[in-house]
C-alpha cells in the first residue's frame, strides 16, 4: 500500500514540475504582430508567384526549444536568420509540401496533378528557391514588428537537419509559428521558431497585454480588427478563491480531503478570460436552477475614448 501511495506521490510530483518548467509566459504583443504578419505575407506571395494564398495560422505554441525543434520535419529547407540589433537568432522553415507547391506554380505546373514528395536531399535550385521564400518571409516579419521593436532579419545559413540547428540551450522558452498557405489546390507550410527566454528587454516589451491601441496608422486594419474580435467567442471561467500550500500537503492528500477556501458564500468570484480577471461577481442560481454570476464590479481598466467618438457616460 505504501509502496503504491509513493509511486503515485513521485508521478504527481513530477507532473506539477514539468507543469512548472513549460509554463512559459505568453506574449500578447507578439501574438497582435504575428496576426499582422498574417494579413502583409498574402500580397508579398502573390507578388512572388502570381498567386494570393489563403495564409491561416496553424498553431502557436509556448515550448522550451528543444520541444520546438523536435516538431521540424526532417528533411527540411531551415534558414538561419539573425536577428539585428537583438543579438541573436531564429529559425525559418520552409516544409518540402510549400516548396515544391510554389515552385510547380512557378514552372508553369498549375494545372499539374500535385504529386507527392519522396524524402530526399534538395537540388540547388531548389535550395535557391527555398532561400528566397524565406527571405521574402522574414522580410515581412521584421516589417511587422517596425511599429513596436525594430529589428532586421537577414539569413545567415541553410540547414536541412533540424538536429544540427542550436540557436538557444535546449530548454529555453520559445516561441513556434506554423502556418499553412492554401494555393488554390496546393498547400504547404511554414514554420518559424524564435527563442525568446535569452532576449529579456525585447520580451519584457511583447509581454506586456495589448489592450487594443494603435500599432501604426492604418485605421482602416483597425475596423477590420476590432469587427472581427467583435465577434469573437471567449470561455468565461468563474475562480471561487486562490490558496497557497505547501507542496507536502497537496502530496499527502488522499480521497475525502477537506480544503478550506477561507471564504463566505458574499465572497466575490473573479470572472476570468484567458487567466485575466475581467470582472467581480457575485455567486447564485437561476430559477431554472443553473448556477448563474452576476457581474457586480468590472476590473477591465478604463480607456479614453479616441477622437470623433463622444464621450458617453451612464448613470
Amino acid at each position: 500500500m505504501s509502496v503504491a501511495k509513493n509511486i503515485a506521490a513521485e508521478s504527481l510530483e513530477e507532473a506539477m514540475i514539468r507543469h512548472a518548467r513549460e509554463n512559459f509566459d505568453r506574449l500578447p504583443t507578439l501574438e497582435i504582430i504575428v496576426d499582422r504578419f498574417l494579413l502583409a505575407l498574402v500580397p508579398q506571395m502573390k507578388a512572388y508567384c502570381t498567386i494570393a494564398p489563403e495564409i491561416e495560422l496553424a498553431s502557436l505554441d509556448y515550448l522550451p526549444y528543444e520541444d520546438a525543434m523536435e516538431t521540424v520535419s526532417s528533411p527540411s529547407l531551415i534558414a538561419i536568420a539573425a536577428a539585428d540589433p537583438w543579438d541573436s537568432q531564429l529559425a525559418c522553415v520552409i516544409e518540402p509540401d510549400l516548396l515544391f507547391s510554389v515552385l510547380e506554380i512557378m514552372l508553369g505546373g498549375r494545372r499539374a496533378t500535385s504529386r507527392v514528395w519522396t524524402p530526399r536531399n534538395l537540388t540547388a535550385i531548389e535550395q535557391k528557391l527555398g532561400r528566397q521564400l524565406a527571405d521574402l518571409c522574414l522580410a515581412t516579419l521584421g516589417s511587422s514588428f517596425s511599429d513596436i521593436i525594430p529589428v532586421h532579419f537577414a539569413t545567415q545559413s541553410l540547414e536541412s537537419n533540424p538536429r544540427s540547428v542550436l540557436l538557444a540551450a535546449p530548454r529555453t522558452a520559445t516561441l513556434r509559428i506554423r502556418l499553412k498557405l492554401q494555393f488554390e489546390d496546393r498547400s504547404g507550410h511554414i514554420t518559424f521558431v524564435l527563442p525568446y527566454g535569452t532576449l529579456d528587454d525585447v520580451s519584457a516589451k511583447l509581454a506586456q497585454p495589448f489592450l487594443g491601441g494603435r500599432l501604426g496608422g492604418d485605421s482602416s486594419s483597425r475596423s477590420d480588427m476590432n469587427a472581427q474580435i467583435s465577434g469573437t467567442n471567449v470561455t468565461i471561467t468563474g475562480m471561487m478563491q486562490e490558496i497557497s500550500l505547501p507542496l507536502h500537503e497537496v502530496l499527502n492528500w488522499t480521497v475525502g480531503e477537506v480544503i478550506d477556501l477561507g471564504m463566505t458564500i458574499d465572497t466575490p468570484v473573479f470572472g476570468m478570460v484567458n487567466a485575466q480577471p475581467m470582472f467581480h461577481a457575485s455567486f447564485g442560481q437561476r430559477n431554472n436552477g443553473a448556477l448563474a454570476l452576476r457581474v457586480i464590479r468590472s476590473l477591465l481598466p478604463k480607456t479614453e475614448p479616441e477622437e470623433g467618438q463622444d464621450d458617453v457616460s451612464s448613470d
